[in-house]
C-alpha cells in the first residue's frame, strides 16, 4: 500500500532524510513516526504520573511502620544519632575537624 504526500515540501524533507541516512524513504518515514511515538508516549506517561495522587503523611507512616515490623527493624532498639557519630561517618581529612 502506498502513502501519496500531496505536499512538495514535505516530500522534499522525506527524500532529503532518506538520502541522508542512506535508507529507503519508507524507512526513514518509519523511524521518524517510531521516534515521534515514543516521544508521545513518554509524555503520555509523564502526564499519567503527575495525575496520581501524593501518598499523605499518614500513608507513608504506615508503609515504614509495615516495613519496620516486616524486616524485624522494630524489635531492635536504638539510640539518637549524636552529631560526633554522624561526623565520624563522614572524615573530613583535617584532624582538626575530624577529632573535634
Amino acid at each position: 500500500m502506498g502513502i501519496f504526500i500531496k505536499n512538495p515540501e514535505v516530500e522534499r524533507k522525506v527524500r532529503e532524510l532518506a538520502r541522508r541516512r542512506g535508507v529507503s524513504i519508507t524507512t526513514a518515514i518509519g523511524e521518524a513516526f517510531d521516534r515521534e511515538l515514543a516521544i508521545e508516549e513518554a509524555a503520555a506517561k509523564e502526564e499519567e504520573a503527575l495525575k496520581r495522587p501524593r501518598p499523605t503523611l499518614a500513608e507513608l507512616r504506615a508503609v515504614t511502620d509495615e516495613f519496620r515490623r516486616v524486616s524485624g527493624l522494630d524489635k531492635t532498639s536504638h539510640k539518637p544519632l549524636t552529631k560526633a557519630d554522624w561526623d565520624a561517618l563522614w572524615p573530613t581529612g583535617i584532624d582538626e575537624l575530624d577529632k573535634a
